[in-house]
């Protein structure tokens, strides 16, 4: 079976970003994104690990799911993007020295309309401001920049353009003297922004195989809890919102280390839209699937796991339909109690159960079906 490498996953992050407005909606393009993304799926097959707690009985009776916040995992890094903060500071501070001027001349203007004086200048002035007015050095030649101005006040307000000077002085002034706690407030502020990200989402967490023994000991209490097999191949069958997050369903990518961000066209983007005013200013295709590859990266310590996922926004809507069970599998040492509960709700879910045992040679697992 083919594995979805990086350059395949940016691909299929591309056509969802494309297409994000449509996906709550559009069952045929669902649909065929999920197909699509089970060719990838061995046995069109995926496996959660689970404690014997009355809220896991719950879900798994109910034909749902616990979706966890992120920011519950103990990988620290988990669902976070990987930035460089010293790197992004000599970035950001050239950023900000580019964008400079565009900064001062908003500032002038929204402080004197707030007091009834107009300003007549456009964003699209700022290009031709920057292009004609500044020298090499990125700093203002005072004639061309009078010259700029006054071509854009009407004759009877050129008694306002020393008002206007001072101003754009003081802010330049208080620019320069601020400009390291700026990088500094950008910078936090980014790093803010990529904490956020556990806060923000619901994850849910499953893996290729069930016979993983790191996995028994971790996630299903060493050996006395169970593990969940949900198949895939029939979901068309389901109803459209019990299945259509399987859209974002994904391998999580290993590496020694996670890829570098640069978060600085990331801040570009909003700003041309929030501060620029370019309300047509679209989206960057290639800097939304980074982001969203960014989230599904993992340390290579946890390769092991084999690792899928999907994951929504957080709105306090962690319990999900998730009717794919099709079989459930009991740890060696589940106790006899939880063993009779798996099995009453196997039944009224019509599904079998499999009771772990170690194999003859005593050097690993067998799989003993207790109930058809």
């Amino acid at each position: 079976m083919q594995k979805m490498n990086d350059a395949i996953k940016r691909e299929i992050f591309k056509e969802l970003c494309q297409h994000r407005d449509e996906l709550t909606t559009d069952i045929s393009l669902v649909q065929r994104i999920i197909n699509e993304r089970l060719e990838y799926i061995p046995r069109k097959k995926l496996y959660k690990f689970r404690s014997c707690t009355v809220n896991n009985f719950k879900t798994l009776e109910e034909n749902c799911i616990w979706m966890a916040p992120a920011n519950s995992f103990s990988d620290l890094f988990d669902n976070t993007i990987n930035i460089d903060l010293a790197q992004n500071k000599r970035e950001i501070k050239s950023w900000l020295f580019n964008n400079f001027p565009v900064f001062c001349f908003d500032l002038a203007k929204n402080l004197c309309e707030s007091i009834g004086n107009d300003i007549p200048y456009s964003h699209d002035d700022f290009i031709e401001y920057v292009n004609t007015c500044l020298d090499k050095n990125g700093k203002p030649i005072p004639e061309k920049e009078r010259k700029f101005i006054e071509s854009r006040v009407k004759f009877d307000n050129l008694n306002q353009m020393e008002e206007i000077f001072k101003l754009l002085k003081s802010f330049r002034d208080k620019f320069a003297e601020t400009e390291d706690r700026m990088v500094e407030t950008i910078s936090n502020a980014i790093n803010d922004t990529r904490t956020r990200m556990r806060d923000a989402t619901l994850v849910y967490c499953m893996t290729e195989r069930y016979d993983n023994p790191t996995l028994w000991e971790t996630y299903a209490n060493n050996y006395s809890g169970f593990c969940v097999e949900y198949y895939f191949g029939n979901f068309a069958e389901k109803e459209f919102d019990d299945y259509k997050n399987l859209a974002f369903l994904f391998p999580m990518s290993y590496r020694r280390k996670k890829p570098y961000f640069n978060m600085v066209p990331f801040m570009d983007n909003a700003c041309r839209r929030n501060i620029y005013k370019e309300e047509n200013y679209e989206n960057d295709l290639d800097l939304d699937v980074e982001l969203n590859m960014q989230l599904h990266y993992k340390l290579k310590d946890y390769e092991f796991e084999h690792e899928w996922r999907f994951s929504i926004n957080n709105k306090a809507n962690n319990k999900q339909p998730f009717p794919f069970v099709s079989a459930i599998y009991a740890g060696k040492d589940i106790k006899p109690g939880n063993l009779k509960r798996l099995c009453s709700i196997a039944k009224k879910l019509g599904v079998p159960v499999y009771k772990q045992i170690p194999n003859k040679s005593n050097n690993g697992f067998e799989y003993i079906k207790i109930l058809f």
